[in-house]
């Protein structure tokens, strides 16, 4: 097994297989829903009360209704006021209309929430994954019931209605939602069709039961501009229009209209969705009738009530069961003022519930049963007081079930999510064993390699024994636990799962038991510091810190606290050698004259390195001010907020302007490491710069006395930064093989890619003509070093181009911080022992703190654990339409421009220094 630790690639593999060890995590982790495939019918309705007899096709009819749901995309409930929206606020004041605080259960993403409230049932964060591509509605639904009983059902605005309920709409115009640039196609296409579906027929009938209107322009304001941008307040009146246009039109026709106004799920002032912040949870919910609605409660907002409620509310005003699954209640402006009716449909209701639980010992199925008991109590007898008493029981038990359903529906893969976090825990001890066991000299691990004289035959029963060791263990603990998950099923599909599970453990016993016999000699960590042990517990304390919520949720707190740490660390050891350098030279010590080994440390860094170590956390203070992010003080007005103010549009155009000129002396910084033949990189990288000055020009983010490039084209500016950024790499490409001096085209004697022999080493010696070596390793290097560097400099000017204007400044922050701590952690400067090979340490200590300044920029550009951080506008940069790989590559890499653009950096800092290509 010995020669599987020398092997280059098996860490590698082991870091592949626990990508494939937490994919398993994730799956046991978000739970896929439960259906119970209950499909409604009106024959479920009951007949018998507890021994007394009742019509459930009669007594459950609400009459003839045409329900409108309105679902303004992104409506938080302190929208709906008189302010934003004047007549559905008069309505809500005056009494005509009802106004419930309405809970959207996290995911709060549009495609749960539409699930949520056709079906009734509460969707999970697995449906976070699927909300870009919808797949239909496999239980029960609204929209089925409703079809199942004649109703007709039309649909304009967000295709996601139609992707998740195909078939079922007698009439629809969808609109993607994914473009978030429109605020105004996407819901004129909903508008439009208003005066033919609100004008009703010579019968004074109109030609829909069911109408669903979704608006998605204020969501696509909310995602660019924020909730604080002025273009709500008009997009807002616009909604108010639609719902007064509505509520006219139903006035005229010959049967009882219902207007629902809701939002699928708030938003945050930062304008994103999909995390659990009260502006994000809390939505509104607007009811109102044609019929002289007066609303039941006092003035203000009514009960709090949950959006499942919308499922049944839909079914009972169209004359349908509720859908198999729901577990809401009917809104309560809504039920029949008949108290016959009004307690059938809560027993309707609440037998529905008590058919999905399980337990009948539960109280709240005990407060079923008693409810039951005096509804049949007031049919016999008519006594109101026992159909109060009904009331009472209906409603506490449906309050109970519905909490029960709501925790007990979503069932996780604890089987999975144990054997996943099993798995990664030895394949975390497989990786640290292999890096102890690489930290050897290599003379050391050599020795080792040709020590073993283990027979193969001898290792491969061991092999056997132990894997059927681990299958025995693991087929076991499946009979043991009685577990359902699908591990250990043993199916096909899941049969290849099995076997990788029960491998993985035996590969990796092998792996750690022989690291820990052959590593004896790791005298490099003693070249480890104070600050290297510093990045080490640092980044071992933040991964162990995911056991707590509130380090999840305020994970930029820990990064701070680390890098500030860090940053004093450095300042006091850099002082430090700074000091003595001055105090030996001034005392004119003799280890300044007769060992100069401090003089050529400071001589690669120069006294100036504290200076230009206090403006970089000068620096760092000002970068940490920009974006309040996490979740406690998310709240809190920021340097970005200032900077978009309309009166500092100067400055924020300062931020731009500055952060995009050292972008591009970064990068013609870079250069030197390219063949810059004819000056070629060069000019393409001026000119892919003067593309973004150009977009920026023209979609109005900076002011330009060239007015003409305000009618440019956005699209065609960006497809030619594109095209430039291709020209560059396929250049490089091209004379690397020679393209170039084959065309004829003589090429510079320093060239980087020229195949040239050696000259020989002296007169008296030559090589032969077979024997004449070739530079082909050096030309490798050469090449490995450009291709390193054309991949950060495209990385920058891509993610400038994404990134909001007060950020763009971020990314050459990003290369300075890289390459000061880089210089200010070089072994050689801070430790007072001379002559030693600190390469290993060097590599481990940078490649820490390039993942934690990767981390900490992430947190600097206001992103957080929480999808609602996700900036959908960066997505939409350049495109005319949707394209789903296209949106979600820049969305990805700006979400995670820092760590990308950290990484590079380290990249191209290593090739810079290695003498050998293959290093």
């Amino acid at each position: 097994m010995l020669p599987w630790l020398y092997h280059r690639w098996t860490g590698l593999w082991l870091l592949i297989t626990a990508l494939g060890a937490l994919s398993l995590f994730l799956y046991g982790f978000f739970p896929l829903k439960y259906h119970s495939g209950k499909l409604a019918s009106m024959d479920d309705l009951p007949n018998v009360i507890n021994g007394i007899s009742i019509d459930g096709q009669s007594v459950y009819n609400s009459g003839e209704n045409s329900v409108v749901l309105m679902v303004i995309d992104g409506l938080r409930y302190d929208f709906v006021t008189e302010e934003y929206m004047p007549f559905t606020g008069q309505l809500i004041k005056n009494k005509s209309a009802c106004i419930y605080v309405s809970v959207a259960e996290p995911p709060t993403v549009t495609m749960p929430r539409i699930k949520a409230m056709m079906t009734g049932s509460v969707s999970t964060f697995a449906d976070v994954a699927l909300n870009f591509g919808a797949p239909a509605v496999t239980g029960d639904s609204v929209l089925r019931v409703a079809a199942s009983r004649g109703r007709r059902t039309v649909m304009y605005g967000d295709d996601t209605w139609l992707r998740l309920f195909p078939g079922l709409w007698t009439e629809s115009d969808g609109t993607t939602s994914f473009f978030v640039t429109d605020y105004t196609e996407v819901d004129q296409n909903v508008t439009r069709h208003l005066d033919k579906v609100l004008t009703p027929d010579e019968k004074t009938e109109p030609s829909f039961d069911l109408l669903v209107l979704h608006y998605l322009g204020l969501d696509h304001i909310g995602h660019l501009e924020g909730a604080r941008s002025p273009k709500i307040k008009p997009k807002l009146v616009e909604m108010d229009d639609v719902v007064k246009k509505i509520y006219y039109a139903m006035q005229k026709w010959d049967r009882t209209g219902v207007l629902l106004v809701c939002g699928d799920h708030g938003m945050r002032d930062a304008g994103g969705h999909g995390g659990a912040s009260t502006a994000e949870l809390l939505v509104p919910l607007v009811v109102l009738t044609s019929d002289g609605f007066k609303c039941p409660h006092d003035s203000g907002a009514g009960p709090t009530v949950a959006q499942t409620d919308v499922a049944p509310t839909l079914a009972w005003l169209l004359g349908a069961p509720p859908p198999g699954d729901s577990v809401g209640r009917v809104l309560p402006a809504l039920l029949p003022p008949d108290p016959r009716q009004h307690l059938y449909l809560l027993h309707v209701l609440a037998e529905r519930n008590a058919r999905l639980v399980p337990a009948t010992d539960k109280e709240f199925y005990k407060q079923f049963e008693r409810a039951k008991k005096q509804f049949a109590h007031y049919l016999a007898t008519g006594q109101q007081s026992a159909a109060k008493i009904a009331k009472e029981f209906y409603e506490e038990s449906l309050e109970e079930m519905a909490k029960y359903l709501t925790e007990s529906t979503t069932d996780f893969d604890m089987f999975a999510i144990g054997v996943a976090t099993f798995l990664l825990y030895v394949l975390a001890g497989a990786l640290l064993s292999l890096t102890l066991f690489s930290l050897q000299p290599e003379t050391r691990r050599k020795i080792s390699v040709h020590q073993q004289h283990k027979s193969k035959t001898g290792s491969l029963i061991a092999f056997i024994i132990i894997l059927a060791i681990s299958s025995i263990i693991l087929i076991i603990s499946c009979f043991i636990t009685e577990t359902k998950s699908q591990v250990c099923s043993f199916n096909p599909i899941w049969s290849i799962a099995f076997i990788a599970i029960t491998i993985v453990p035996t590969v990796t016993y092998f792996i750690i038991k022989t690291a820990i016999e052959n590593t004896r000699d790791l005298s490099t960590l003693r070249d480890l510091n104070v600050i290297d042990y510093l990045l080490i517990i640092g980044t071992l304390f933040h991964s162990w810190s995911f056991f707590g919520t509130s380090f999840i949720e305020e994970e930029h707190m820990t990064w701070y606290f680390f890098w500030n740490t860090l940053m004093f660390f450095i300042l006091v050891r850099t002082i430090v050698v700074v000091v003595m350098y001055f105090a030996k030279r001034w005392s004119g010590a003799t280890e300044v004259q007769e060992k100069p080994d401090l003089e050529n440390r400071m001589s690669s860094v120069g006294v100036s390195i504290v200076p230009q170590w206090i403006l970089l956390i000068a620096l760092h203070r000002y970068l940490r001010t920009m974006n309040q992010t996490g979740d406690r003080w998310l709240f809190l007005p920021d340097t970005a907020d200032w900077l978009n103010a309309p009166e500092n549009a100067f400055y924020l155009e300062l931020h731009l302007v500055i952060g995009t000129l050292l972008t591009l002396a970064i990068c013609l910084w870079n250069l030197r490491y390219m063949n810059n033949y004819m000056q070629m990189h060069s000019a393409l990288t001026f000119v892919a710069t003067a593309c973004i000055f150009c977009y920026r020009i023209a979609t109005n983010s900076l002011d330009s006395p060239f007015s003409g490039i305000k009618t440019w084209d956005p699209v065609l500016i960006v497809d030619v930064f594109w095209a430039i950024l291709i020209a560059q790499v396929v250049f490089e490409i091209f004379t690397y093989i020679g393209m170039f001096k084959t065309c004829g085209f003589p090429l510079k004697s320093n060239n980087k890619f020229t195949y040239n022999k050696p000259k020989a080493k002296s007169e008296d010696y030559f090589y032969d003509q077979m024997e004449e070596p070739w530079n082909i390793d050096e030309v490798k290097l050469n090449l490995a070093r450009s291709i390193t560097h054309i991949m950060y400099n495209d990385l920058m000017l891509i993610i400038i181009l994404l990134m909001r204007p007060h950020n763009v400044i971020m990314v050459p922050s990003i290369y300075f911080t890289c390459k000061l701590t880089s210089k200010c952690l070089d072994h050689k400067l801070l430790d007072s022992r001379a002559g030693r090979n600190t390469e290993i340490a060097d590599i481990l200590s940078k490649s820490l703190v390039h993942l934690w300044i990767g981390i900490l920029f992430f947190f600097y550009q206001g992103n957080s654990n929480s999808l609602a951080s996700v900036d959908l506008g960066s997505g939409y940069v350049g495109l005319r339409e949707y394209s789903a790989p296209r949106v979600a590559l820049r969305m990805g890499l700006h979400a995670y421009a820092a760590p990308a653009l950290a990484g590079a950096a380290l990249f191209c800092a290593l090739s810079t220094r290695v003498q050998d290509w293959r290093r």
